[in-house]
């Protein structure tokens, strides 16, 4: 038995004592007794009305088991009151006369699991005195109440076929209840001060109150979506959409989640929350308390790199509150987001901390703290998505989505006719830019000339007579590497004016008049990234 079945057992024998304390108790046999069997015939010679009900009911299979001794099976050994042809009501037993603590007792020989998980305010009705055959009745035709009612078919019909019953006629079933809300913060619907006030939120109550409590009959329950129009109907300003949570990101929750999924209406003012009494009886937490309103996180979890942490039974420590911080608290609290410490939103120092006690030893973050987007205060989650589906960033999720939000200039020059192959997915931002690294200076040689010859290994060098150029700004001092409307990525439409920027002290006799020999530089100058053999960078 769970912790939550035991505390509610426990609490319904505490009320069972006191409620058997001041019932009658009417004259009939105990429960068990002993003494001889009568047998099935003798019972049917004066009962045969009870007999033909009881066939036709939910405990007809009881005279079917031939190991049980049929109607005897619930009244015990009938010879005595055989015997003085029932003049004694003391020789049979009546199970509608037995005390509760008794007839609990003897349903739960074949109820005790319903008894445990008895449907309403069970512990409420004890306290009232209500025994099982208060409601249940035996010698009746199986499910006569469903079908007298079939023609409710929807909670609107109910609803338009139930009356008010006022709460006092509510109380007599459900005190407990009634104690509780009058300690709450609804306690003005309690009895004594509101006449209609459990009617107020559960419907009006005479078809549940005929039928003995059918729960179907209950014209507005608070666990349908209808549940958020009623509590609606007193909280106007609560936003149903957005469930009232500040913040422009709509909370991940599943759908079913009404007000009292996370709210207590029957419970004392100032005590601790249902779900978090729960919780702190119940075993280890573990990522099942998360997954009741983050369904659609958990779901992604699978197949990323955080599989591990997504199972449903991994510990919670161990799993969602690893990354966000504060996650027991913020589940026992019924989903206060200020409890839990989120991944996103936090300073980018926090984040890189938070992911590198699993990531340390990745050799490509040994100096993401010194890098140039922790310097700039972009965090991991920037770029990463902790709980996407696939294994890493993606080129395309990088080049044109996570690198574009911050980027979005160079993001452009990709769009242009000639460029590296980034949107094609050939290539991404990391095979040229260290993105995890410690180097932040754009014109570092490490970036504009070293990565470059590792796919241009033709202009690696070194050169006896190499271009100058490159000792201080590297491949980039002529080209632009991200796009541009030329074929070569040159930073300038022609090779004339690209030289020029330089190469302003030409010779005089280098006729730059269009249409001249001395316009195309690369006529002559054929090795520009460097020679082994010509001062001036001849073939």
């Amino acid at each position: 038995m769970n912790s939550a079945r035991a505390e509610r057992v426990c609490g319904l024998w505490l009320a069972l004592l006191l409620a058997t304390a001041g019932r009658a108790q009417d004259v009939t046999a105990p429960f068990p007794r002993s003494g001889e069997y009568a047998g099935q015939a003798e019972c049917v010679r004066c009962h045969d009305g009870q007999h033909r009900r009881l066939l036709r009911g939910a405990h007809g299979a009881i005279l079917d088991v031939k190991a049980l001794p049929g109607c005897e099976t619930c009244h015990g050994p009938g010879q005595a009151h055989a015997a003085d042809e029932g003049e004694d009501p003391a020789r049979i037993t009546m199970p509608a006369k037995l005390t509760l603590k008794a007839q609990i007792a003897f349903c739960g020989r074949c109820h005790q699991d319903q008894i445990e998980r008895h449907g309403g305010d069970f512990a409420g009705f004890v306290q009232a005195g209500k025994a099982c055959t208060d409601c249940h009745e035996v010698h009746v035709r199986a499910r006569t109440t469903e079908r007298s009612h079939a023609h409710f078919r929807s909670r609107s019909e109910c609803a338009a076929g139930a009356e008010p019953v006022g709460t006092k006629q509510c109380v007599e079933c459900h005190p407990r209840r009634d104690e509780l809300l009058a300690a709450s913060a609804h306690a003005s619907l309690a009895s004594g001060i509101h006449e209609s006030g459990c009617e107020t939120c559960h419907g009006e109550g005479s078809l549940h109150e005929s039928t003995n409590g059918l729960a179907r009959l209950i014209t507005r329950p608070d666990r349908t979506a209808d549940g958020i129009g009623t509590c609606r109907s007193c909280h106007q300003g609560v936003d149903a959409v957005e469930f009232h949570w500040r913040g422009k990101r709509k909370p991940q929750l599943t759908s079913g989640v009404t007000c009292t999924t996370c709210h207590r209406v029957h419970v004392r003012r100032g005590s601790a929350p249902a779900a978090a009494a729960a919780a702190q009886a119940a075993p280890a937490a573990t990522n099942r308390t998360c997954a009741k309103c983050h369904v659609p996180a958990l779901c992604t979890m699978p197949g990323s790199t955080h599989a591990s942490l997504g199972g449903l039974d991994v510990g919670l420590e161990a799993g969602c509150a690893s990354c966000h911080r504060g996650g027991l608290a913020h589940a026992e609290a019924s989903g206060r987001r200020d409890l839990v410490d989120p991944v996103r939103g936090t300073p980018s120092a926090q984040q890189a901390n938070r992911c590198l006690q699993c990531h340390r030893d990745d050799r490509a973050l040994q100096h993401v703290k010194q890098g140039h987007h922790e310097r700039a205060g972009v965090g991991c989650v920037e770029c990463h998505a902790p709980v996407h589906g696939a294994t890493r960033v993606d080129v395309a999720d990088e080049a044109e989505r996570a690198c574009q939000r911050c980027h979005p200039a160079v993001a452009q020059q990709f769009k242009l006719s000639n460029h590296h192959p980034v949107p094609e997915g050939r290539m991404r931002c990391a095979s040229c830019h260290d993105i995890h690294g410690d180097r932040h200076r754009v014109r570092d040689l490490e970036l504009t000339e070293r990565r470059c010859v590792e796919c241009h290994p033709r202009y690696r060098g070194p050169f006896v007579f190499a271009h100058q150029a490159g000792r201080r700004d590297g491949c980039v001092v002529c080209h632009e590497p991200h796009g541009t409307s030329n074929r070569r990525l040159l930073k300038q439409v022609t090779t004339q004016q690209n030289c020029l920027q330089c190469h302003g002290d030409f010779p005089s006799f280098h006729d730059q008049t269009p249409g001249a020999v001395f316009t195309n530089c690369i006529r002559c100058h054929t090795e520009v990234h460097g020679s082994n053999h010509a001062r001036f960078l001849f073939r």
